[in-house]
């Protein structure tokens, strides 16, 4: 019988960190996927006139960090954000269901991106990632 461990895979968590034995920390499960989409959201995707910081799939990403220039209290800034991080995870994250998203001010200077997703399979309960993106 195969395990939610066995469905998602297992591999190194972002941000990198070391575990008890000098190595990368590595997740499995929920916690990867948790990861994995926290990452997603992280990197740099195209814009107009610039591909995505990945060389290997310049499309990958979100311009998260591009709206944090944009007056943070304004609301179509939030609702793009919204709409970029949602749509980002929808694409390239099958192993999430998205569900509701937000965004709000922190301290005046950054903007944070709460993403709420159910995981797919083995009825995971609901859980988040929050992206905080500084002035």
């Amino acid at each position: 019988m195969s395990t939610i461990n066995d469905a998602y895979g297992q591999g190194i968590m972002c941000p990198f960190r070391r575990d008890g034995k000098g190595d990368f920390a590595n997740a499995s499960g929920p916690d990867l996927l948790r990861s994995d989409i926290g990452e997603l959201l992280g990197i740099i995707g195209p814009s107009a006139t610039q591909p995505g910081e990945l060389p290997w799939d310049t499309q990958r990403g979100t311009r998260l960090i591009e709206l944090k220039h944009r007056g943070l209290h304004r609301e179509l800034v939030r609702s793009k954000a919204q709409d970029m991080a949602a749509g980002t995870i929808r694409r390239y994250e099958s192993r999430a269901r998205v569900g509701q998203t937000t965004v709000r001010t922190e301290n005046g200077n950054t903007l944070v991106t709460v993403v709420r997703y159910t995981p797919v399979g083995f009825n995971q309960q609901e859980d988040r990632v929050e992206v905080r993106s500084n002035r």
